[in-house]
């Protein structure tokens, strides 16, 4: 079956749903919903910094990264390991830092790191 809302009526017809448009648009509903308010709620909390982040930041070094947090200017960015902070400092006190500052416009004024979970428990 190519179309996967004919596949679910199908699953649905087999596993003695109630009828044959018995499709629960109303969980998925809350769960978009809720996914679509954090993420824009992250993206005004961070502005362009996840993209000057991609920009910068070699992508061996960012895979292990992410971020956190942004207030006062002063970036946060968890890292998965205390190898990759040192790596991660190495580059920014490289000139990084400073291209960052600049093509922020002054929204970041430092890059702030700490050790801890880059892919937190849901």
């Amino acid at each position: 079956m190519a179309n996967p809302l004919e596949h679910l009526r199908d699953l649905q017809k087999r596993r003695g749903a109630r009828g044959a448009n018995a499709i629960p648009t109303e969980s998925i509903r809350a769960e978009v919903t809720r996914l679509r308010t954090s993420v824009e709620r992250n993206a005004e909390r961070f502005g362009n910094a996840g993209e000057l982040w991609e920009r910068f930041i070699p992508a061996n070094i960012r895979q292990d990264t992410r971020l956190s947090g942004i207030a006062g200017g002063i970036l946060t960015i968890v890292t998965g390991s205390a190898a990759t902070s040192y790596a991660l400092d190495r580059i920014l006190r490289g000139g990084v830092d400073a291209e960052i500052r600049t093509a922020s416009a002054g929204k970041i004024t430092r890059v702030r790191m700490r050790v801890g979970q880059v892919n937190p428990p849901q």
